[in-house]
């Protein structure tokens, strides 16, 4: 099955974040369907994304490791981290305030 006609099953914008990685991972190399982290399957609506630990989860903990990677990621360009983590760039500045101590 070629590239243009594979199912999907994210939304746009993960189809955009993996076009962002193939393009740093593959430096102009000719990326085969093949190479592509797609399954042959859609997962079940029912699969959570990420198993939640039993202890449980210190959620600012997480938030301010995301942001803190999203930041590197985009060599501290906030509108790319906010991108990179899929939200709008004044949700992002909202978040890295309070993170802060600034609201």
């Amino acid at each position: 099955m070629g590239l243009a006609t594979h199912p999907w099953p994210g939304n746009v914008r993960e189809l955009r974040n993996l076009c962002e990685r193939l393009v740093i991972l593959h430096g102009g190399d000719t990326v085969t369907a093949e190479a592509l982290p797609l399954p042959d399957a859609p997962a079940a609506p029912d699969q959570p994304v990420m198993a939640l630990p039993e202890g449980g989860l210190d959620w600012e903990r997480l938030e301010q490791s995301l942001i803190g990677q999203a930041l590197d990621r985009a060599g501290g360009n906030r509108s790319r981290a906010a991108r990179l983590l899929g939200m709008s760039r004044d949700r992002f500045l909202y978040r890295l305030r309070r993170m802060k101590g600034g609201g």
